[in-house]
């Protein structure tokens, strides 16, 4: 019987390794918000909105180079120089893009500009209500 629980356990260690594997990185961040989310409701509530920050983060998604900027990222990190070719605009834009992505958490720089598990966060959020098609009014 002891071997049997053994070899069922070393079947299941081999079941969550695949599991594990095949995780999508946003997925990975989902699961991620989700610990954080349940350690901010020990309390029994989610905290009160902040709309500022709401305001802040919002404002930095509301641009099509902005939410182009996040799916690049998304691929790998890149300099300045690759962001502005791809995006094809002057330096001062790409500078005041990054620097509200930067300011929200979306974005942050090593040796080049990288997402954020945040970012990444926002940009599957985006995914989500797009696919929802448009809100109607």
């Amino acid at each position: 019987m002891e071997n049997n629980l053994k070899a069922q356990l070393e079947e299941l260690k081999k079941r969550l390794e695949l599991v594990e594997e095949n995780i999508d990185p946003v997925d990975e961040v989902m699961l991620s918000i989700k610990a954080r989310l349940r350690r901010k409701l020990e309390g029994g509530k989610l905290p009160e909105l902040d709309e500022e920050k709401a305001v802040r983060t919002l404002k930095a998604l509301a641009n099509p180079d902005r939410i182009r900027l996040l799916k690049m990222l998304s691929e790998g990190s890149m300099g300045f120089k690759d962001i502005k070719e791809a995006l094809g605009v002057e330096s001062p834009t790409v500078s005041h893009h990054l620097k509200l992505l930067t300011r929200t958490g979306m974005v942050r720089k090593g040796e080049g500009y990288e997402i954020t598990p945040n970012g990444r966060l926002f940009l599957r959020l985006l995914k989500i209500i797009t696919a929802l098609g448009e809100v109607e009014g």
